[in-house]
């Protein structure tokens, strides 16, 4: 898990290191799905500990269960939308 970054930029220091008290309330989320663009079929998304991945709509709910088993993907606190949750920019086949 990545650690905040202070209004400098620079990281801070775990919350035991500044004497706050830990709570399971402030999760960082598991995925981070980019904002939408219709200039694209995918939208990226970034996957904890993975990286970014650019994926269609149907390879979305699998690539996340692929990786993180048990997180219900329609969980907002463990899957962060920049935008248009659940909107994935139109594409037929055929189309480059």
């Amino acid at each position: 898990m990545t650690r905040k970054r202070g209004l400098d930029g620079r990281r801070l220091p775990p919350g035991h290191m500044l004497g706050l008290m830990e709570t399971n309330s402030t999760t960082e989320p598991l995925v981070d799905v980019a904002a939408f663009r219709t200039d694209s079929r995918y939208r990226l998304v970034h996957f904890e500990g993975h990286g970014w991945e650019p994926l269609a709509p149907e390879e979305f709910e699998p690539r996340v269960h692929q990786l993180f088993p048990d997180l219900d993907p329609r969980d907002p606190e463990r899957v962060r939308w920049a935008d248009r949750p659940w909107e994935w920019p139109s594409w037929h086949p055929g189309e480059a």
